[in-house]
């Protein structure tokens, strides 16, 4: 996800990675419980068919404290931005950001939105 302002500036990035998680390094090398409890304990991150995840993502606007009559007041520089989610699918893993991705990427979705101020 990339929020940039209308001059193209950007101001925000995050990536989230979904995956299975392997019940085999639930506690680092040390096999306390055997897999089949292990697996309960871990986090499943991967994408599921058919529902829905929802993300949520704290953007904050770029400003600058100034002084106006001899009282601070933060103005914002920015008060509109573009929002740009992809959902990338890549088998052996890159990063579309760097440049370091495999042959094998697929977009599935990507939707771009105006967020402003008012």
């Amino acid at each position: 996800m990339t929020a940039k302002t209308k001059d193209g500036k950007e101001i925000f990035y995050d990536a989230k990675i979904y995956m299975p998680q392997s019940p085999a390094y639930g506690r680092g090398d040390k096999m306390v419980y055997g897999p089949f409890r292990k697996s309960g304990m871990l986090r499943d991150t991967s994408l599921q068919p058919g529902q829905t995840k929802t993300e949520t993502f704290d953007i904050k606007f770029p400003y600058e404290d100034v002084e106006k009559e001899g009282k601070k007041v933060r103005e914002l520089k920015a008060k509109d931005m573009d929002v740009t989610v992809k959902l990338w699918y890549m088998p052996a893993g890159g990063d579309p950001r760097t440049g370091t991705v495999n042959k094998d990427k697929y977009l599935f979705f990507e939707k771009t939105s105006a967020v402003s101020i008012k």
